[in-house]
């Protein structure tokens, strides 16, 4: 049997064989109660003693048990608090790291910005000069051709020169303008 049973199953032997041995020893009633008296006092005592030398030894185990809990308690508390200051210095070098690459990146993405509302500036005044001269040739009553004219360079392209005039059957001059 296990170390847990021993001293229940010795207590309980010796109560089993005192109470068989006295049941059959052939003696009177007062020496048999006399000798269970006996064996019973005797049997309290081994019993206190085992269980006082049980207790003696449990708390030895626990006096020198303490001391090494506390020491690995301890000792997990540093690398717990080692650990966190580590994650912690990992995180502010990684905001750095980041802050560091937006302020390189904002620079370029700005220019870029820049020169594309430069060339779209750009477009945007060529397109009303070209209004503007085609909106002179229509107060010079020329209105179909330079409103063709002006639909292609809005859209950046050069008008055909069949874009804007009617054809007229061969032999036949072209409709003046109106």
């Amino acid at each position: 049997m296990g170390k847990g049973f021993g001293f229940g199953s010795f207590v309980l032997g010796g109560l089993v064989g005192a109470a068989l041995g006295l049941l059959y020893a052939p003696k009177p009633g007062v020496e048999t109660r006399a000798e269970v008296a006996e064996k019973i006092d005797e049997l309290w005592g081994q019993s206190q003693t085992i269980y006082n030398q049980s207790v003696t030894k449990i708390q030895e185990t626990v006096a020198n048990v303490q001391p090494v809990i506390k020491k690995q308690n301890d000792e997990l508390r540093e690398k717990i608090q080692s650990a966190r200051t580590l994650i912690a210095d990992q995180v502010a070098k990684n905001a750095v790291a980041a802050r560091d690459a937006i302020n390189d990146k904002v620079p370029v993405a700005a220019e870029k910005v820049s020169q594309v509302a430069d060339v779209v500036r750009g477009q945007i005044d060529n397109a009303a000069s070209a209004l503007r001269s085609k909106a002179a040739a229509v107060a010079e009553g020329d209105a179909v051709e330079a409103a063709a004219s002006a639909a292609y360079a809005a859209a950046g392209e050069a008008a055909p020169a069949t874009a804007t005039a009617k054809q007229a059957p061969a032999g036949e001059s072209a409709p003046a303008a109106q």
